[in-house]
């Protein structure tokens, strides 16, 4: 039966899922879900669409599942649709397969039917268009959509309504149709790509000088100038990585209150457009890597490899995670150390992996609290669970106080009585960060730490006025006359 031969005072509301009612598209969800399980899938993928984009949908939705409960709705479209249930019925008509669609309108409870592709017919377009004039007539329906597939639609439809995030389309189509509803989505600023690609997290790269700094390496303009491209790759690679991390832990961060507000967790940025952004990053590292030597670009390709695996497995085994990344700010300092061909420093490494692993414990167990005082028990796509918070506690306060007794080891060796003349004087950078080590586990233990202790060292008047402190006391270990 055709809906033309039911009773209605007034044209049905059809609905349009992807862009519309969800900010996402639920195939590129799909994949990347698919992407995540089995990388060796997406080579399978090929000869799926190969047959058709419809048999493309419906052999990934029987390989992965959305949670709808997850999902980055709409918040207006909704409210519309439940202003106009009482007054019409309400469709979900979509291109997503329909075991997608079925799963989101179950979760939702807001629609009459839904009508989506099978893995015979991609509904969209002027498949679309048929099938709901075919169901309602020429003029029959209300139609809410957001892309230039949604054209057609529009061209059958009594009411065109749009959600745009982009206004040259909205332009376009204000042009074209006299439309009835706008939904309107923030468009990203340079300032969200920017933070997409954590710009801010890229201070932690500026350990590859470090070991320019501890060899005195003061006059070496060649070796600073190889630095400085090293920290640009590292920065870029780590960016990159950043984006790969973050788009397969988007059904985690949008259970965090915090990351939730991330741009891509958020959807302000698409992952369309997180792909283009990648593409521009490796153009980039490509470039500044043609600049490096071999045994540098060999140490940034195991950088590359390590966060990779950190980001498809390593993060969900409870301490090895925090193993790898305390290693991943080791690596930084090695970049440093092949960049100029410094001397290998045991001192250097052993602490950076002890201050960096104190660090990432910080990171996990701030991350496990926030969890406590949701009501939850485990996180989601990590090894830890509530129970796990005193033993993260108490290694990572070991960890950090084992960091400074390397310093002092380190102030005791032969090397530094050679390199300062007034090597006691290092002694004073021990109790300065006995007392930072002491206060970040301090101000974490009592839930007040941002789930990154770097983002929120950055911020921190005491740590950066700590840091200046123990600069200044290395410079008068090197100036002041030994007597």
């Amino acid at each position: 039966m055709s809906y033309n031969n039911l009773t209605q005072n007034k044209s049905p509301l059809c609905v349009d899922l992807d862009g519309t009612l969800i900010r996402t598209d639920s195939l590129h969800e799909l994949f990347l879900l698919l992407f995540k399980q089995n990388p060796l899938h997406c080579f399978l993928a090929v000869f799926w669409l190969f047959k058709s984009k419809a048999h493309f949908k419906a052999e990934i939705t029987k390989r992965v599942e959305l949670s709808p409960e997850t999902l980055p709705y709409n918040e207006e479209v909704i409210k519309y649709i439940k202003s106009q249930k009482t007054k019409r019925k309400v469709f979900l008509v979509t291109g997503s397969n329909k075991k997608v669609a079925d799963s989101i309108a179950n979760h939702l409870q807001l629609f009459d039917e839904v009508i989506a592709s099978d893995s015979n017919i991609n509904l969209t377009g002027e498949n679309k268009k048929n099938h709901l004039v075919e169901y309602f007539g020429e003029q029959g329906f209300e139609y809410i959509g957001n892309d230039k597939v949604d054209i057609p639609v529009w061209e059958a439809a009594s009411l065109v309504s749009v959600v745009s995030q982009d206004n040259s389309f909205l332009q376009k189509v204000r042009s074209s149709f006299t439309v009835e509803k706008e939904f309107l989505l923030p468009t990203p600023t340079i300032r969200n790509y920017f933070k997409a690609i954590r710009i801010h997290q890229w201070v932690k790269n500026i350990l590859v000088f470090v070991p320019f700094f501890l060899d005195h390496r003061f006059s070496d303009l060649n070796a600073f100038l190889q630095l400085i491209i090293a920290f640009f790759s590292l920065s870029l690679i780590a960016s990159f990585t950043y984006i790969i991390n973050d788009l397969l832990d988007l059904e985690a961060d949008r259970l965090n209150q915090y990351k939730c507000k991330r741009a891509f967790a958020s959807c302000l940025i698409s992952i369309k457009q997180a792909t283009i952004l990648m593409f521009f990053l490796v153009v980039s590292i490509a470039v500044l890597l043609s600049f490096l030597e071999l045994s540098v670009i060999t140490v940034l390709m195991i950088y590359l490899f390590t966060t990779l695996s950190y980001s498809f497995y390593l993060k969900r085994v409870a301490i090895l995670d925090v193993t790898i990344l305390a290693g991943l700010f080791s690596l930084r300092v090695i970049t440093g150390v092949v960049s100029i061909g410094a001397d290998w420093s045991f001192w250097l490494l052993a602490f950076s992996m002890f201050f960096f692993l104190s660090l990432a414990f910080a990171k996990r167990f701030s991350e496990v609290e926030n969890l406590k005082r949701e009501g939850r028990d485990s996180t989601v796509g990590r090894g830890y669970i509530v129970d796990d918070l005193p033993m993260m506690h108490s290694s990572g306060i070991a960890a950090g106080y084992i960091s400074i007794l390397v310093i002092a080891l380190y102030i005791e060796s032969e090397k530094v009585r050679e390199m300062y003349s007034r090597p006691e004087i290092l002694w004073l950078i021990c109790p300065l960060l006995l007392y930072w080590v002491g206060r970040i586990w301090m101000i974490t233990g009592r839930g007040k730490m941002h789930e990154d202790p770097i983002v929120f060292a950055i911020k921190d008047k005491v740590s950066i006025l700590t840091v200046s402190l123990c600069i200044v006391i290395v410079v008068l270990a090197v100036v002041i006359n030994g007597g």
